[in-house]
């Protein structure tokens, strides 16, 4: 098997709302779930220009989800 260099990624993944609440079928956040990163499907919407490109929104939806978290303590399980 040749090994070459390349990137690591996906464009694929759970569709979540703004605040990364994981989405239903029928588009409806699911109560106490979250994903951010290459769980959380790509705001590049379907695209995968360069590599890193996972990182800025993995650390800024991280971020916002865990700051609402704590925010908002017994809101959430």
């Amino acid at each position: 098997m040749k090994v070459v260099p390349g990137s690591f990624g996906t464009f694929a993944g759970l569709a979540t709302d703004a605040d990364s609440r994981v989405l239903d079928d029928n588009d409806t956040p699911i109560d106490g779930l979250y994903a951010v990163g290459v769980d959380q499907a790509s705001v590049m919407g379907g695209h995968y220009p360069s590599g890193g490109i996972n990182l800025g929104p993995a650390m800024t939806f991280g971020y916002l989800t865990g700051r609402r978290l704590a925010s908002t303590p017994g809101e959430h399980r």
